[in-house]
């Protein structure tokens, strides 16, 4: 069960102090953070959106053309263009961290605060520069969470009616919007020719070790053929594109790995400048994305199995596109004093939305 608890942002409890302990930031050890790919590695940030706005998508003449033999008078066509619409309609996210410098007693970081009546401001001090530090890491993670597992109806296994979400979970963590995976979740429901199977018959199975891909997977190239299937069975729109890439949980892309390995085949392997491993082979860009499995093993936990740990998205970057008012907003944090309260106050607040902007340019497997 997940339980979210408003506690100080530190605990000083958790490292010994004695007053002879490390006194200065750059001597400790810091947890390092997971690869994330940038923004814009398969998303297209677009800047500009405060409000509800329209996405107009203009399609193609309906019908066949050219029955006619130039005659006089004549026949008209009665071709047509269909027309449909999107719209943008983000939502505000914030977040509002308060400290106080009693909460660094008996911790190293007493050390670094001010003397006398300027004690109480710490956002000019180590321990608020480790903040702002690890804050942004946790940013960039909400703002991928957001776009990607937000779904206006989300709920958690024990609810009524019951949800995915591993029990305990706080929902407004994820019920900021309907993201991408909602998204594509109802183009395959529209479209059943989107989804493409091979990995689906893992995803079902009744427990966390049957979910594990496994030896006879490998000798049966279960990703690799789900891979090309996806590719070959994709609308020919999509096809056609430049700069497709596959997009796939860590999961899939460490078992194309193994089979790659296992059959011989040269590929090639490259990390992005954030540590986001790439696999490529006979053309193919696959890109292991391991935050959906970090989310989905933690949040998406009904105690027995996990709820489609297994996914892969053939895509072009320009179709996923994620509204703000501005890209370098999601960095932007308010450090606040109060003097009165003597309060410390860490705000952040953007407007976001996710959007894929045509149906068929989107194949998944899951």
């Amino acid at each position: 069960m997940k339980t979210i608890l408003l506690l100080a942002i530190i605990t000083p409890s958790q490292l010994t102090f004695n007053g002879e302990e490390i006194r200065e930031l750059n001597e400790a050890v810091f947890d390092a953070v997971y690869a994330k790919p940038e923004m814009n590695v398969f998303h297209n940030v677009v800047g500009g959106i405060k409000a509800k706005k329209q996405i107009a998508i203009l399609g193609r003449i309906n019908g066949l053309t050219g029955k006619g033999s130039g005659g006089c008078s004549p026949t008209e066509d009665t071709n047509t263009i269909t027309m449909s619409e999107k719209f943008w309609n983000p939502v505000t996210v914030s977040n509002n961290l308060p400290s106080c410098w009693t909460d660094l007693m008996e911790s190293f970081f007493i050390y670094g605060t001010n003397n006398g009546i300027k004690k109480g401001d710490l956002t000019k001090t180590d321990f608020w520069n480790f903040l702002l530090e690890r804050m942004q890491d946790a940013v960039i993670e909400e703002v991928l969470r957001i776009v990607w597992f937000s779904d206006t109806a989300a709920a958690d296994v024990n609810a009524s009616p019951a949800g995915v979400l591993t029990a305990g979970t706080n929902t407004a963590y994820f019920n900021k919007l309907n993201g991408f995976w909602k998204q594509i979740f109802a183009i395959v429901a529209a479209d059943s020719n989107r989804k493409t199977a091979g990995i689906a018959s893992r995803n079902g199975q009744a427990s966390y070790a049957l979910q594990e891909f496994t030896s006879t997977d490998t000798t049966n190239r279960v990703v690799t053929n789900t891979l090309l299937n996806m590719r070959f069975g994709a609308d020919f729109r999509l096809r056609g594109e430049a700069g497709l890439l596959y997009v796939v949980t860590q999961s899939v892309a460490d078992q194309y790995e193994r089979e790659l390995i296992a059959d011989k085949t040269v590929y090639s392997s490259e990390a992005l400048e954030n540590g986001i491993k790439v696999l490529k082979s006979g053309g193919v860009t696959v890109i292991g994305f391991q935050f959906w499995d970090r989310i989905i093993r933690e949040w998406y936990d009904n105690g027995t199995t996990y709820y489609l740990p297994h996914r892969a998205l053939l895509l072009t970057k320009e179709n996923m596109q994620v509204g703000t008012e501005e890209e370098g907003n999601f960095s932007e944090f308010e450090s606040i004093y109060d003097a009165v309260t003597k309060k410390n106050y860490l705000r952040t607040e953007y407007s976001i939305d996710a959007k894929i902007i045509l149906d068929y340019n989107i194949q998944a497997a899951y």
